[in-house]
């Protein structure tokens, strides 16, 4: 008897403890999680995004829910800052790596985390995605003029007769964007993500935003990543193109790729460049101390 009432304090100090314990996110998780922290860095060493712009992922045990960090810049992001999202109305669960923070002790989130909540809304096939406010690609929005794929790596581009379709914050219906509210060119709520989702095209993982930047839509973190930066290269090569067309007698706007050409050499990067690259741009980032991702087991 003396053993049992000595013994039960132990005992209802485990039950405690077990409820306070960590449950430690699942392999799928902690995989998507590892390319994400990559992803941040990686865009940020090859000069896709600055202090500002972000990326996600869809969660891969719900796909209702997506993980991105909290408002950090993503050369800084690590495995504690990451954010586990429901897709409806982008609010914050929990701290992806620590479950013991929920709900509104969750720290601030990107403002403009709608961007990726309407973007997974609209379309159930997209599990990463990126914003970021990469100038070489402000300026074609900025004249009206869509990227059209120029080389193979950015063939997810895509070749619409017009280009990538271009989000014009400004055009957005008074039910939108009222009269009253800031006009700051950012996508702050469900209704301004809701209109750039829908402005995305068959045949383009792009649109360009006005004053903004660019939102891009991929089938991984690792495809993403391969997407945005090539759109910045694409920018510059299609630049390059249209300054050197205008030395041509009677003017010759750079042709691009055809759709069929666009179509499958996107295809072809989706499953075996975007490996090659990856592997690079990892090695690259982990000689600098900046980057620190703490789940990666070679980090």
């Amino acid at each position: 008897m003396i053993m049992i009432t000595r013994t039960l304090p132990f005992l209802l100090l485990l039950r405690g403890l077990s409820v306070v314990s960590q449950v430690s996110p699942s392999a799928n998780v902690t995989a998507v999680s590892i390319d994400l922290l990559d992803a941040s860095h990686i865009l940020h060493f090859l000069d896709v995004v600055d202090a500002f712009g972000h990326v996600s992922a869809r969660n891969p045990d719900n796909a209702s829910q997506f993980i991105m960090s909290f408002s950090i810049a993503p050369a800084l992001a690590t495995s504690q800052d990451l954010v586990t999202y429901e897709i409806d109305n982008a609010t914050a669960i929990q701290l992806t790596f620590n479950n013991s923070v929920t709900g509104e002790d969750v720290p601030s989130g990107f403002i403009e985390r709608y961007i990726h909540s309407q973007i997974y809304k609209a379309f159930p096939n997209v599990t990463g995605v990126v914003h970021a406010h990469t100038t070489s690609v402000i300026s074609f929005a900025n004249v009206g003029v869509g990227l059209e794929a120029q080389m193979g790596v950015a063939g997810s581009i895509g070749a619409l007769k017009h280009g990538t379709p271009i989000f014009d914050y400004d055009a957005l219906p008074t039910s939108i964007l009222p009269e009253d509210v800031p006009h700051n060119l950012l996508v702050d709520n469900e209704a301004i993500g809701d209109a750039l989702a829908r402005t995305f095209k068959d045949g383009s993982a792009v649109v360009l935003m006005k004053g903004h930047g660019m939102a891009v839509q991929g089938l991984s973190v690792r495809d993403v990543a391969f997407r945005a930066f090539y759109t910045m290269e694409n920018a510059n090569v299609q630049s390059m193109a249209t300054l050197l067309g205008a030395l041509v007698p009677g003017a010759k706007p750079p042709t691009g790729l055809s759709a069929r050409d666009a179509s499958d050499a996107s295809n072809t990067a989706d499953t075996s460049l975007v490996v090659r690259a990856w592997d690079l741009w990892t090695a690259q980032v982990d000689q600098v101390p900046l980057y620190v991702n703490d789940l990666r087991p070679s980090a």
